[in-house]
């Protein structure tokens, strides 16, 4: 106050304009923006679907609210109190709206790309995992016969020696009876991984022209693949057909040959020995094919898959 007088007295900023105030308060509203939204946290991932997209922008559209606000009144109450109420001029709330206002902008550009991202982001988890889990539907019966075959061969398989000892016999046409088995489930099973793999695709891709471009190939290829898969089988029949001659032959033939010291068995009978070969060749001849199809099924799922990933690549992009 002055001296003599109640009066206050005038301070500087009574005089001095009000633009580089609010200038300076502008650009460190539209700076501290733009610093927060890099650090923003709390983006959540899309998954392609409408309802998915929206919740991603609802929580973009609080990344720059919130932040704005806090922003908006911080700055507004320091320009306040370092000009506008020394200068004795009203304002305040008018001028902290408008910098709320500059700080949403300053946020808005990365929170904006954070929530395309994230968006973009989410989507492409969501088709890669349910490709991936597609891919493992397709396969499951197969790789379970293969793993159990393995298993029944290396617990309950059939040798020369085990055929002479005692309960021999029955054990092989156990172990006969489980590759049939096996087979049979294996069979059954096929479709059902199938439609499996189908569902997979088709509940994930959210865009209905890419979701129709990937069933297409997948149903082109179902039908050369299915008819492979018979093949497969048929093989695997002839090798249990083959199992099951070649035990009977060397049990009804007993007398004539006897275990060696190499996992094999002497033969001393030309007629049952030529059989043997025979057999031998037979199924050599039987897994050569079967190793052809396998070859022709893994050329299929390359294509099939390649094309499917170009789709999938596509709508990621989009």
């Amino acid at each position: 106050m002055d001296k003599f007088t109640s009066r206050r007295r005038a301070t500087w900023q009574s005089k001095a304009p009000l633009w580089p105030f609010l200038a300076a308060a502008l650009a460190i509203a539209v700076a501290g923006g733009a610093l927060v939204s890099l650090y923003a946290s709390g983006v959540l991932l899309g998954d392609g679907t409408s309802g998915g997209r929206a919740v991603v922008w609802v929580k973009t559209a609080s990344n720059i609210i919130i932040p704005a606000l806090a922003i908006g009144a911080g700055v507004g109450a320091l320009l306040n109190g370092v000009f506008l109420s020394p200068a004795g001029r009203d304002g305040a709330l008018k001028w902290s709206g408008w910098l709320m206002l500059a700080a949403a902008l300053g946020a808005a550009p990365m929170s904006v790309a954070n929530g395309m991202e994230a968006d973009r982001a989410g989507y492409e988890m969501r088709l890669k995992e349910a490709v991936s889990d597609a891919r493992i539907a397709a396969r499951r019966s197969e790789t379970d016969f293969y793993r159990r075959m393995h298993l029944l061969a290396r617990h309950q398989g059939f040798g020369i020696e085990a055929l002479r000892s005692s309960g021999g016999l029955e054990q092989a046409r156990k172990a006969i009876a489980g590759h049939k088995d096996l087979l049979a489930a294996a069979r059954g099973d096929y479709d059902k991984g199938q439609a499996e793999a189908r569902a997979a695709l088709a509940d994930v891709i959210a865009d209905e022209a890419d979701r129709e471009a990937v069933l297409v190939r997948f149903d082109t290829a179902q039908v050369k693949r299915k008819a492979l898969m018979e093949k497969v089988w048929a093989v695997h029949d002839r090798l249990v057909a083959l199992s099951e001659e070649e035990v009977n032959l060397l049990y009804a033939n007993r007398g004539r040959w006897r275990p060696n010291g190499y996992g094999g068995g002497t033969v001393s009978s030309m007629p049952l020995l030529n059989q043997l070969n025979r057999i031998g060749r037979d199924r050599r001849a039987a897994s050569s094919e079967h190793d052809q199809l396998y070859a022709e099924i893994a050329t299929l799922d390359q294509a099939t898959n390649a094309g499917i990933d170009r789709v999938i690549e596509a709508a990621i992009r989009d």
